[in-house]
């Protein structure tokens, strides 16, 4: 009957070398394309019923069962397949006992296909969860990168508002009523550049040298003659991005600790230049020099901030380094990378 002629079919397919290649072809056809479907099948249930370390317990049964059941619905498409290309069809009874012969004479077929199906889509889902867990990790860093950075400049801020409110108050004390009206004045100003840079991680260079300029104003006015500033800058460097307020704790310590500690006029210089890859920045006093209290670079809490900071942003790819003698003062140079993706 027809499950004689399908057992001929295929029985005589690698023996008869003499068939015309349509008929291979055919054949071939008729015992590839319903695997096609349970390949789909097998995809679909894997990913509804995946393996993890909390499921497959529950989800091995599941796939087994759709083994079975699929090696018998392909199976009965290759039966329905070569009964069509015969002119015979063994009925609905003779279909399910034909289907259930080949299903288990060609199980581990069966297995093999739906078992590669599930372990193509098992490493693909496990790649794909990888790799959003490594974004969201990433995003993660990135945030608290962010976080810190922010922190770190709100921190400098109050300090900052702090020391100036601290000398409006000596300018008062004094009976320098006119030079504490006049840093008041300056103050509104700066408070408004403050708050609006240290609210951002970076800005451009030329807005840090603004905050320097109205600081050393306040500064001037307290110290009147014995003060003299200057702040050069190349054209490239003023775009550059840094971090806000990375250099106003550098020049208030030039002020506190060099300037305000000489009887003589002293000089505060403050540069920025493009070298290379890198933005070099300067602050350099003519002051006693580091003492052996502040020698050590970060004693201090804008120093410590600063470090802090340019770590958080730029990894080991940025440097503050604190150099300097009683004969000539003391220098701070920052250097930062250029490139923002340099920056963490």
């Amino acid at each position: 009957g027809a499950q004689t002629s399908i057992g001929a079919a295929l029985t005589q397919m690698p023996n008869a070398p003499r068939m015309p290649a349509i008929v291979v072809l055919r054949a071939a056809l008729i015992s590839t394309l319903p695997w096609i479907p349970v390949t789909l099948a097998a995809i679909a249930l894997a990913l509804r019923f995946p393996f993890t370390r909390a499921t497959w317990r529950r989800h091995v049964g599941i796939h087994v069962a759709a083994t079975l059941l699929l090696a018998v619905v392909a199976n009965a498409l290759v039966v329905l397949g070569f009964s069509w290309t015969s002119g015979t069809f063994p009925g609905l009874m003779g279909l399910a006992r034909n289907s259930v012969i080949w299903a288990a004479a060609r199980l581990h077929v069966a297995a093999l296909v739906y078992g590669s199906s599930v372990a193509i889509t098992q490493t693909v889902l496990y790649l794909q969860r990888a790799r959003t867990r490594e974004l969201d990790l990433a995003r993660i860093e990135a945030q608290l990168a962010r976080a810190q950075v922010q922190a770190l400049n709100a921190q400098i801020r109050p300090h900052f508002l702090f020391n100036t409110l601290h000398t409006i108050g000596q300018l008062w004390r004094s009976g320098q009523s006119d030079d504490a009206d006049a840093v008041l004045d300056h103050l509104g100003a700066l408070f408004h550049k403050v708050q609006a840079s240290t609210s951002q991680v970076t800005i451009p260079l030329a807005e840090e040298l603004a905050i320097v300029r109205d600081y050393l104003a306040i500064e001037e006015t307290r110290y009147r003659d014995r003060l003299r500033t200057r702040i050069t800058a190349h054209d490239a460097a003023l775009e550059c991005p840094v971090p806000p307020l990375i250099l106003q704790p550098i020049v208030e310590n030039a002020v506190r600790h060099g300037i305000s500690t000489i009887s003589t006029a002293g000089r505060l210089e403050v540069s920025a230049e493009c070298m290379g890859d890198t933005l070099r920045l300067v602050v350099r006093d003519d002051g006693p020099g580091p003492n052996e209290k502040a020698a050590s670079p970060g004693s201090g809490m804008g120093l410590r901030n600063t470090k802090e900071r340019l770590a958080q942003m730029y990894g080991q790819t940025a440097e503050l380094r604190i150099e300097g003698d009683a004969a000539s003062g003391t220098t701070v140079t920052i250097t930062v990378p250029l490139s923002a993706a340099s920056a963490r």
